[in-house]
């Protein structure tokens, strides 16, 4: 029932079968899940389980009746028909399911499905749909998105009415952020968030997220979709907060109860905004690449590629994500610890200057790397008579 009927009617692929059960749920749940010998969640409060078994999943409903208390409260459930469950759903084209056993075709629809399907519509099933759970907002906008569909006339009346009324903004933090990441996950998450920020939903969660420039240039070439950038969901985070304030994105977070995560997605990408000027200098050793970049997230990182319009910034920062920050020195402790570098700070601080010269070209070689380890000891030796430091030796040591 549901969202896999739907795909199937469209010819999507089926991630997860859903089935409502006239009965006990998590009791069939249970028997299920022994006989594929499989693990089983119940959530008693809603009458539902999940049977997890062979890398597949269902997700088992007790037929039900919901009724809310106020506006985006959790429903109170009381067990009911198929009927009932069906007229609790978001929207008519996730009201279907097909009668098991039955015939394949046989589709229970009693508020036109099917129909919207062929049109390609989202709408409702009654007037105070977005009133009683102001979360399908947020999916009415991923179902127009993901399928190529349009919201109903009406249906984006109502939308746009609670949006106004400030029922989005008056949903929990976490249940905001789950919304919120259900779109960033979604196969394309820019059209999904533009929709989203041109409804004014967006600023219903911050109102300084009004900003489609960073979004739309989220790509790959000439305005191309990116197909699979590292962590995705979280570079779509990034593009969308990186033109915040430090205080609008303190207040994000905040606001959507960001777990840690996303916690740094969201100040390195603000952070990344002032580095700006750094990066855009052509003069920027690999090594100061590194040093700007290295604590950054790389998720921030890859947003600020895609996003950037100074060609500068964008060369250099695709050579770091692609080839400076996966450079070694060259040497590790062991073999320092071999040429006569004693345990200490001092072991860390040459590794350091030894990867910075091999990022920079001046340490090419093993030998070259080996005369720039014994020279930098030497240095650190004469620091003990009551010579030079030895931070002021291995700066100026030379190179080898």
């Amino acid at each position: 029932m549901g969202g896999p009927v739907r795909d199937a009617l469209l010819g999507r692929p089926i991630k997860d079968l859903d089935f409502c059960v006239e009965g006990d749920a998590p009791a069939l749940a249970q028997r299920l899940a022994v006989e594929l010998a499989g693990q089983t969640v119940v959530h008693p409060r809603f009458g539902t389980a999940t049977v997890l078994a062979a890398g597949s999943r269902f997700d088992l409903v007790t037929a039900r009746r919901e009724t809310y208390a106020h506006p985006g409260a959790l429903p109170r459930v009381t067990p009911s028909g198929i009927r009932d469950d069906l007229a609790r759903r978001d929207f008519s084209i996730n009201a279907m399911a097909i009668q098991l056993p039955g015939e394949p075709s046989e589709v229970l629809d009693h508020w036109g499905g099917l129909e919207d399907l062929r049109l390609g519509v989202v709408r409702t099933l009654h007037d105070k749909s977005f009133i009683d759970d102001p979360t399908r907002v947020f999916r009415a906008i991923r179902y127009e998105q993901r399928l190529g569909f349009r919201i109903d006339e009406k249906t984006l009346g109502h939308l746009k009415d609670a949006v106004d009324r400030g029922l989005v903004a008056a949903l929990s933090p976490d249940r905001l952020r789950h919304e919120v990441e259900r779109i960033l996950e979604e196969e394309n998450p820019r059209m999904a968030l533009a929709r989203c920020v041109d409804l004014g939903v967006l600023q219903a969660v911050h109102p300084a997220l009004n900003d489609l420039d960073k979004l739309e240039r989220l790509s790959v070439g000439a305005g191309s979709e990116p197909e699979s950038p590292p962590g995705k969901p979280m570079v779509y985070l990034a593009a969308l907060v990186s033109d915040l304030s430090a205080q609008e994105g303190e207040e994000l977070i905040g606001r959507l109860n960001m777990p840690e995560g996303w916690r740094r997605t969201v100040r390195d990408s603000i952070r990344l905004r002032g580095m700006v000027d750094e990066l855009n200098d052509d003069s920027l050793s690999p090594s100061g690449l590194v040093h700007l970049l290295e604590d950054v997230s790389v998720e921030a990182v890859t947003a600020l590629e895609l996003t950037s319009v100074d060609t500068v910034v964008k060369q250099g920062v695709h050579r770091f994500l692609t080839e400076l920050r996966f450079v070694e020195p060259g040497l590790d402790g062991r073999d320092l610890l071999q040429l006569g570098v004693p345990p200490g700070p001092l072991l860390g601080r040459i590794l350091s200057r030894l990867r910075d010269d091999v990022l920079d070209g001046r340490a090419a070689t093993d030998a070259g790397r080996r005369r720039l380890v014994r020279r930098l000891v030497k240095d650190s030796m004469a620091e003990t008579a009551g010579k030079p430091s030895s931070a002021e030796a291995i700066k100026d040591a030379g190179h080898g």
